[in-house]
């Protein structure tokens, strides 16, 4: 074995052929179970296969990869990522056996659904009436589109619209949606499963190709499977593939709003799949003074006689918000100066520091307090690195990338022509994404977004003739601006010139993962549409994060701030009751097992609410 493994974790690792299912604890080291699985099976198993190992992140799967760089053709060998990116994969080689002449583009933001969405409402006769009287506007879209994101996770297919138990108007709705999405060769995030699934399902032979193809099957993080998720895993296996690796954390679950359900791991797949049950509860991560307080919130699920470091913890009232954010900082000045704590390796530096809270907005106070003392650097831990670009400019360029490639893209035409100030609609239907755009030239009526539109023009007929030079189209538009824009104006040449240099990284890294061969702009938006080529920013300092986003990482000192009844538990889990804060319960599992050594949780005795009154606080269930 290439590193040192306890005697449960190389019994998992080396029991390749059959079912497993391993609840792993919190640090009880399942990554590196996986990882070895993983290399075992490529040093020991002969034949012509693939092992597949599906994560819940990206990140996950980067860092898995990281640790198998030394095997030879590890990509070749291989699929590790998300299962929405093997997907991607599955529909893009085999989507042409359910009709798809090429891999749909993926609107994948919130913004582009809900757009659609709007289309459909106010132009469908049996949906507009409903809209048009709703009190919340706005409300009513979010509804709609958890509805039919709900029934494309339940793989409630038109086809079998008999078996919906829905009103026939939701039936009405969904399929306008999804026919709106196939009319501009589009689809959304949930898509993504649906199609494959009907690949599997409707193309029987399909499956059988990827079940000889992939022999040995390892899931992470299996307690956040949602039922399309599951079925696709079944479906690929069939009744006779059973070589397969569940693994994760029923006490993590906390993704149940997007369908999750631990479920999934610990009833259905031991009982489809006659899967053999194995514990690793020890624990490599984290100090007894944190495991004490997780076993408090989920009892018994570590086992601390297998923790080596004793660490420290610390649960501590204040009087309001404003002296918990003054206390938490002073803590973090007395850590900074004492440099040095017997249980943490090398100096304590913000850095290994994170303060966690279940919402954002629990922050502000903290926030304040941390910009009075500009020595303490601090950054938000955002779930989803990508972000929109800022400058008006970059944004109509990256619109413009879509119509190159997929010109029956109404959706972002029509943000284009609203940057452009353009109110009139299109008369002509253009065959050619560039001279779609090129057609907007004569309609804009400002000199200065014409001249900007006219440089934009430049870079996507840069890009319409090669997709490869993409840092050319962009040298294009930076030329222009350093030329031009006015030096009395910086803000917004720092603006452009921020967003040109964050595309530059994701074509650097773009090109670093995929031969010149099979390069194309398509594939480079459906890359990034799938978080694949996320830049790790160069952010230092203390992390503030909420829970959703720092699951998976680790820090040597967490303070949890916050814990008060209404906001740890989130008062609207409270409400809804059992599973809800079963999930609640895991959310704080989560979060105090984030820390390796030392943990401090803090909570207000009152707070000032939105009408400006204080409000008694009551120390959240959760804690001892």
């Amino acid at each position: 074995m290439s590193v040192r493994l306890s005697k449960n974790q190389e019994y998992i690792v080396k029991k390749t052929d059959g079912a497993l299912l391993v609840t792993a604890t919190a640090g009880s080291g399942k990554t590196r179970v996986l990882t070895e699985r993983v290399r075992y099976l490529l040093d020991n198993k002969k034949g012509h296969y693939r092992v597949m190992a599906l994560t819940f992140t990206n990140k996950a799967a980067e860092e898995m990869q990281n640790r198998l760089e030394d095997i030879p053709e590890l990509k070749e060998k291989t699929f590790i990522g998300t299962i929405h990116n093997f997907c991607i994969e599955v529909i893009k080689n085999q989507g042409n056996t359910i009709g798809l002449k090429d891999l749909p583009h993926i609107f994948e933001s919130e913004s582009d659904r809900i757009r659609i969405l709007r289309e459909v409402l106010e132009s469908n006769t049996q949906l507009k009436e409903d809209f048009l009287n709703a009190p919340n506007k706005e409300k009513y879209l979010y509804n709609c589109l958890d509805f039919i994101s709900k029934q494309k996770r339940n793989l409630s297919l038109p086809e079998y619209e008999n078996d919906w138990h829905v009103h026939a108007k939701e039936v009405i709705l969904y399929k306008a949606y999804r026919n709106l999405l196939m009319v501009q060769d589009a689809m959304d995030f949930d898509d993504i499963l649906v199609l494959a699934y009907r690949i599997f399902t409707e193309r029987p032979i399909v499956a059988e190709l990827y079940r000889k193809l992939y022999k040995y099957i390892c899931i992470d993080e299996a307690q956040d499977l949602n039922y399309a998720q599951y079925e696709i895993i079944k479906a690929i296996c069939g009744e006779s593939h059973r070589n397969v690796l569940m693994v994760g954390d029923p006490n993590q679950a906390i993704y149940g709003f997007n369908g999750s359900d631990k479920k999934y791991m610990c009833e259905y797949f031991k009982k489809d799949f006659n899967a053999e049950p194995v514990e690793l509860n020890e624990n490599y991560r984290s100090s007894k003074a944190v495991i004490i307080i997780a076993n408090y919130v989920n009892p018994g699920n570590i086992d601390i006689k297998t923790v080596m470091t004793t660490g420290e913890s610390e649960i501590k009232s204040l009087d309001d918000e404003e002296k918990e954010a003054i206390w938490v900082v002073e803590k973090i000045k007395t850590l900074l100066q004492q440099k040095t704590h017997p249980d943490i390796e090398g100096e304590i530096r913000l850095d290994n520091m994170a303060v966690l809270a279940r919402n954002k907005y629990v922050f502000k106070p903290l926030e304040k307090e941390l910009e009075k003392n500009p020595t303490i650097t601090f950054f938000y831990k955002k779930s989803n690195e990508m972000s929109e670009s800022e400058s008006e400019l970059i944004k109509m360029f990256d619109l413009g990338t879509r119509i190159i490639i997929n010109p029956k893209d109404e959706i972002h035409f029509a943000r284009i022509r609203e940057l452009a100030g353009i109110k009139t609609q299109p008369d002509i239907t253009y065959e050619n994404g560039y001279e779609k755009l090129a057609s907007l030239r004569v309609k804009i009526i400002d000199p200065f977004i014409l001249e900007q539109f006219e440089v934009t023009l430049s870079a996507w007929k840069i890009l319409s003739e090669n997709e490869s030079d993409f840092n050319r189209a962009l040298d294009t538009i930076k030329n222009y601006i350093q030329k031009y824009i006015k030096p009395e104006d910086p803000s917004q040449m720092a603006l452009i010139l921020n967003d040109i240099e964050e595309w530059e990284k994701l074509w650097t890294k773009y090109k670093k993962q995929v031969s010149k061969e099979n390069r194309s702009l398509k594939h480079f938006r459906s890359s990034i549409a799938m978080g694949t080529l996320q830049i790790p920013h160069n952010i230092n300092g203390l992390t503030l994060g909420t829970i959703h986003s720092v699951k998976g990482l680790e820090y040597d000192i967490v303070f949890l701030i916050g814990m008060t009844e209404g906001t740890f538990p989130d008062y609207r889990a409270i409400k809804s009751g059992s599973d809800a804060m079963k999930e609640e319960r895991n959310n704080a599992f989560v979060a105090i097992t984030r820390a390796k050594r030392l943990l401090y949780i803090t909570y207000p005795l009152k707070k000032l609410m939105p009408w400006k009154e204080y409000q008694e606080q009551k120390k959240s269930r959760f804690l001892p």
